[in-house]
């Protein structure tokens, strides 16, 4: 039916053919195609077959082809269709920069599911800023995720002058680096903090804590026993206040931050043209820890720490801006020389996009959750290719229950407890009472008789 759908909506610009590979020479093409043979279990007359089947899809555009080998989940086939089709008549796939040279996650080995699910619409491109090179022209954003070097002179100024000609920025950082084993929590300086208090953003020297957060698992050692204890982890916010204004965020659920600094705004640092825009934030019941701070999963908080509510946790920065470098000399290139362009003062309107941690992108974390909906969104946001984002979103499934008071839970709880009970005790007494008074009512005075109109006699 979804197949018939687009081919309805196409107008004659697509054609499905539907192949059943039992016809001769079909189970071959399906093959050649690369579309692989599964088993499934199958009822028929009343036993229980093995049957051989294809469950693929295969898009023919000129000389060029995309295939959906297997289409295990339904849902997402419209995202996987309609993406399949974007890249198979797309004639380049736009480039998508992430910083290397910084000591940041390697997109091979901790960002594999994001690497493999950006690749997907984008050509990405790694760009290493030590090497003394500006930003190629031919890439329209640039990811800066979890760097843990401080950058460079030369490095601060090709960032700035990237968003100068109208590049678009998406900022990840941790702003403070926690070790839980050893207990280290120490605040992390990049260089670029001044570079984005001028672009009107200030990341808080914090950690914010949630009382709407996830839960981790923590080892403990007993009488010799050792064995698991799930507590609930504040340090580890499950943020669901999202921009309802914004799309790659509106239909989004549950996204999770693992140690995130708070966001503010600096309207010193906005040009008339610039705007600062919440996107997500913490619950109702937050708070922040300044650094240093105890992360002990173990640590004991009160109602008092979580005096705090809607800490902005990432935000988006729209407009024009100004240049950090307007008025000071240009810094030399690793390579020895100054850059040969002029340095541009003011920007064309861009977009930045911030958030106070890096880690819920990695592989660890984004499994399970609408991290990395909200980061493919981010990207596609960011690029101005917006036509994925709302379908995507439609895959996303979390939708954790609204936190209530712990008197609500009791009296939740005690009422799922008692409270069925209670009814069918009080339903009982009730139906007996009404029993016994209708008996009271029928029998009559000994030796007195009552004589029926048929004349019989009771």
């Amino acid at each position: 039916d979804q197949l018939e759908e687009y081919q309805a909506y196409a107008r004659g610009k697509m054609k499905l053919e539907l192949i059943d590979p039992n016809e001769e020479g079909k189970e071959m093409e399906a093959q050649r195609y690369g579309v692989p043979p599964m088993q499934v279990n199958a009822m028929e007359n009343d036993k229980i077959e093995i049957k051989k089947v294809y469950m693929g899809l295969v898009l023919l555009f000129e000389d060029r082809k995309e295939v959906i080998p297997v289409v295990q989940n339904i849902s997402g086939l419209e995202y996987d269709l309609t993406s399949s089709i974007k890249r198979l008549i797309s004639r380049f796939l736009p480039s998508v920069g992430y910083l290397t040279g910084q000591e940041g996650p390697d997109l091979d080995q901790e960002l594999t599911y994001l690497n493999q699910a950006l690749s997907r619409q984008y050509r990405v491109r790694r760009i290493n800023l030590n090497e003394g090179n500006p930003i190629p022209a031919d890439v329209g954003v640039l990811i800066v995720l979890g760097p843990e070097k401080e950058f460079s002179e030369w490095g601060k100024y090709a960032i700035d002058q990237f968003l100068m000609r109208g590049g678009k920025l998406a900022f990840l950082l941790n702003h403070v680096q926690v070790d839980v084993q050893r207990g280290l929590v120490e605040k992390q300086d990049l260089g670029i903090e001044e570079l984005l208090k001028n672009y009107g953003i200030s990341i808080q020297d914090n950690l914010v804590i949630d009382l709407q957060c996830n839960r981790v698992a923590i080892s403990q050692q007993q009488q010799g026993f050792v064995y698991q204890n799930v507590v609930n982890y504040p340090f580890f916010p499950a943020a669901t206040d999202f921009d309802e204004n914004n799309m790659m965020v509106k239909n989004l659920g549950t996204v999770s931050f693992y140690f995130v600094s708070s966001l503010d705004p600096v309207p010193s640092g906005f040009s008339k043209n610039a705007r600062f825009d919440p996107l997500i934030r913490s619950s109702k019941n937050s708070g922040t820890q300044p650094v240093p701070c105890d992360v002990n999963p173990f640590r004991k908080f009160s109602q008092a720490d979580f005096n705090r509510s809607n800490l902005v946790l990432a935000a988006t920065l729209q407009g024009s801006f100004s240049s950090y470098f307007t008025g000071k000399e240009k810094p030399i290139s690793p390579a020895g020389t100054p850059s040969p362009d002029s340095t541009l003062s003011s920007s064309l309107p861009t977009r930045l996009v911030v958030v106070g941690d890096a880690d819920w992108v990695t592989d660890q974390n984004i499994r399970g959750t609408d991290n990395l909906a909200f980061f493919l969104n981010m990207v596609d946001w960011l690029s101005q290719d917006e036509a994925l984002i709302a379908i995507r979103s439609k895959q996303v499934t979390a939708r954790p229950l609204k936190e209530i008071s712990s008197g609500t839970k009791k009296l939740v709880k005690y009422g799922n407890t008692l409270g069925l009970p209670l009814l069918v005790i009080l339903f009982g007494v009730v139906r007996w009472q009404v029993k016994r008074r209708y008996k009271r009512t029928a029998i009559t005075p000994c030796g007195e008789t009552k004589t029926s109109e048929k004349g019989n006699t009771s």
